[in-house]
Formats: C-alpha cells, sequence, structure tokens
C-alpha cells in the first residue's frame, strides 16, 4: 500500500502521458473490491498521482505504479 508522499515511477505500459515518469502520491483515490475467477475477494487500490516535474495529476491503478521511495512518516 502506497502513502501520501511516496516517490513512484509509472510503469511504460500505463496511461501513455505518464508513462516512465516520476511522480508524488496524492492519496488513494479510489478501493475497488472484486470477486476473482476463484470466487476470492480481491482489494484493488487507485492513487491520485502528480508527476514530479510539473503539475499534472491523474489516477492510476497501484499495479501501474513502482515504488521509487517511500515518504517520511512524520507522524513521530
Amino acid at each position: 500500500m502506497l502513502t501520501t508522499g511516496d516517490l513512484v515511477e509509472v510503469k511504460p505500459d500505463a496511461f501513455a502521458y505518464f508513462a516512465g515518469r516520476l511522480a508524488l502520491v496524492d492519496h488513494t483515490a479510489h478501493i475497488e473490491e472484486y470477486y476473482d475467477d476463484a470466487g476470492k475477494l480481491q482489494t484493488r487500490l487507485y492513487y491520485l498521482v502528480t508527476l514530479a516535474d510539473n503539475t499534472a495529476s491523474h489516477v492510476l491503478p497501484e499495479d501501474s505504479l513502482i515504488l521509487v521511495s517511500k515518504a517520511q512518516n512524520i507522524n513521530e
């Protein structure tokens, strides 16, 4: 699970404008629950991310993001 402030790289096969670029996670935008073919409940997370080099943002699924660096926990 990603958290606010995490630095991620968008996978090359993701949304074309964001593909291969660095972004910061803003927050969890959506949580989807579904049953797979075996009848097991699965969860898919979507995150709002903002590109590191400008202000463009987009909601992307977790499996389109590669964690580069975790944000420091400021609630110590």
